[in-house]
């Protein structure tokens, strides 16, 4: 993701700058991180920083919410219905593809 950027606005990609990313965020899934960087360079001259990734990473994640129905059935049972509308969230947010988080498999 770091090498992405530098191809844009060519800052210099050390291992020290690689370790302070990933501890900012390294929990995020890769492939949203990268649709972060791509979408802020089409719009954008400014450098961005972490907080811009997660801000467009959450925005991204918001919209597949938004975008797309709950699957199934919910369960009658209301103390089971919680967990199964957690799962359905983050099934969703998390889009169609396997996620993996930029440090690696979860």
């Amino acid at each position: 993701m770091l090498a992405l950027m530098a191809s844009y606005d060519y800052r210099d990609v050390d291992e020290i700058t690689v370790v302070a990313w990933l501890e900012m965020v390294g929990d995020l899934p890769y492939a949203d991180a990268r649709q972060a960087v791509i979408s802020h360079y089409r719009e954008s001259r400014e450098r961005m920083m972490p907080a811009d990734v997660r801000d467009r990473v959450k925005a991204i994640r918001a919209a597949r919410l938004q975008e797309t129905p709950l699957s199934g059935r919910p369960p009658a049972d209301p103390h089971e219905y919680a967990g199964w509308l957690g799962r359905e969230r983050k099934r969703i947010a998390d889009g169609p593809a396997a996620v993996q988080s930029i440090e690696g498999p979860r």
